[in-house]
């Protein structure tokens, strides 16, 4: 056991001399290739050496191929050099090919709109076929909310004649109450007048047998003759006491009616019924008004439910009204379909302008080409709208930026001229050139003017500007004179 780990272990360390003395200075092959005996480390790189070497071959064979084609193409290149220039003809004939390709390109497009407008007429007939095939349903429809209206209408004209009778009889019965209610209030004024003026003379008598007896308490020397010749004169008789029994009977009457306990009293509770008449008077005006609103509004809620119950307005009141208005709808559908179609055909005439627009465009468009940085649009076969605008929107953002780019480079070349227009004026003996950037406060003080307001002082932009005017109107004279 002892010689034979020796000599594998001398074997591996001479395996690792070899394969470092092999891969020399290249540390990652020989890190590698550490742990790997000499063969293994031999067929690993016979293997790298052959692919690589393979590799070497693969490229010489592609550079031959090149070549190969190189060799050919400069052939070709001698031969079309070497050939004469196009005659007249050939320019002809060539110039009728393109032509020729342009004729085509533009019956290509049109043919697709026409294509196109006969999708849309066949789409058109689809969809008023599907109308005309959805109107004989509306139609019976229509029949039937007619003959619905009619039996409502009959219900409503029985209703309506039910509501006049009702309304007539309450009419009447409210005429009677009043006439009835003005009788009894006539007869309840006359009673009151008439009890009014016997309780005036009541009171008036009162009043003058009160005072009487006073003016006899201040002679009372003459009282007995007074009342000898009192009793002598008023000698009292059955008339006078039964008609003294009458109106004491009356004023008691007319106490307890009252409530009253005094005579004195019953003119100022008449007073008071007069006034609490006159305030239901007034109440009786203001419900006599409430009456009246109220009545209008019950009339309201009334058409209102028959509104609400037949589901119509109380306008029409027969057939031939809802007739009429059912003509009237008729006539509005019509007037509606004639705008839809005139809308449609505006339309259609509207896409076949855009698309021939497009198609001009689009044909126009042709010969420009891209630059190599920029990927133009790809066409299909048949080149619809939508890829004929994606390629116009291509070549004319192309041409936007081409013109954007010339404008800038033109505005940079005439700056640049007038700055070697202004520096060679500058150095010439006769330029009189005023500058105006130290000198403004010394204008305003020594050019103070009366009317300042009515003085036109130019600004700077504005003097700068007239400066280029005049600059540019000598530009053109001295190009002129040349010419």
């Amino acid at each position: 056991k002892g010689p034979s780990t020796r000599l594998r272990h001398r074997r591996s360390q001479y395996d690792l001399w070899a394969i470092s003395k092999a891969c020399g200075n290249d540390v990652a092959m020989r890190l590698a290739h550490s742990h790997n005996t000499m063969e293994v480390a031999r067929e690993k790189l016979r293997k790298y050496v052959f692919d690589r070497v393979n590799a070497h071959n693969v490229l010489i064979h592609l550079v031959r191929r090149r070549g190969q084609k190189l060799e050919s193409m400069q052939l070709e290149l001698d031969s079309l050099r070497s050939k004469p220039d196009a005659t007249k003809q050939e320019m002809r004939q060539l110039q009728i090919i393109r032509q020729l390709e342009n004729n085509i390109e533009k019956t290509m497009v049109k043919i697709t709109t026409s294509q196109n407008i006969h999708l849309l007429y066949l789409d058109l007939l689809d969809y008023l076929k599907k109308v005309l095939a959805g109107y004989p349903t509306e139609l019976d429809k229509l029949q039937n909310l007619v003959v619905d209206y009619c039996s409502e209408l009959s219900d409503m004209t029985v209703m309506s004649q039910d509501a006049i009778m009702i309304t007539d009889e309450v009419k009447k019965n409210t005429r009677q109450e009043e006439a009835t209610f003005i009788a009894k209030r006539r007869a309840r004024e006359d009673r009151l007048n008439q009890q009014k003026k016997l309780i005036d003379k009541i009171h008036t008598k009162e009043t003058s047998e009160k005072y009487l007896p006073g003016r006899d308490l201040d002679f009372p020397s003459n009282l007995m003759n007074t009342e000898t010749t009192r009793v002598k004169k008023r000698a009292p008789s059955v008339v006078d006491m039964e008609y003294q029994t009458k109106v004491t009977a009356l004023v008691e009457k007319v106490k307890s009616t009252v409530q009253c306990s005094h005579i004195w009293d019953i003119a100022g509770r008449f007073l008071a019924q007069k006034n609490t008449e006159e305030n239901l008077e007034l109440q009786m005006d203001d419900c006599e008004g409430q009456r009246t609103q109220l009545e209008a509004l019950m009339k309201k809620l009334e058409l209102e439910q028959a509104l609400l119950k037949f589901h119509h307005t109380p306008s029409s009141v027969s057939f031939k009204s809802i007739e009429k208005k059912m003509k009237n709808m008729l006539k509005e559908e019509e007037t509606r379909l004639q705008l839809a179609h005139r809308n449609l055909t505006k339309s259609q005439q509207l896409l076949l302008t855009i698309q021939m627009g497009i198609d001009n465009l689009y044909v126009r468009l042709v010969g420009i080409t891209l630059p190599a940085t920029q990927e133009e649009a790809a066409l299909p076969d048949i080149p619809d709208m939508y890829s004929k605008l994606a390629y116009c929107e291509g070549k004319l953002t192309y041409l936007a930026d081409h013109m954007q780019m010339l404008s800038l480079t033109e505005e940079v070349i005439n700056t640049e001229v007038r700055d070697t227009l202004e520096s060679s004026t500058l150095k010439e003996r006769y330029n009189t050139r005023i500058s105006f950037e130290d000198l403004e406060d010394d204008m305003i003080e020594t050019f103070q003017f009366a009317d300042v307001d009515q003085s036109y002082v130019p600004s700077r932009d504005e003097i700068k500007k007239q400066g280029q005017q005049l600059i540019e109107g000598k530009l053109k004279g001295s190009k002129k004179k040349k010419k």
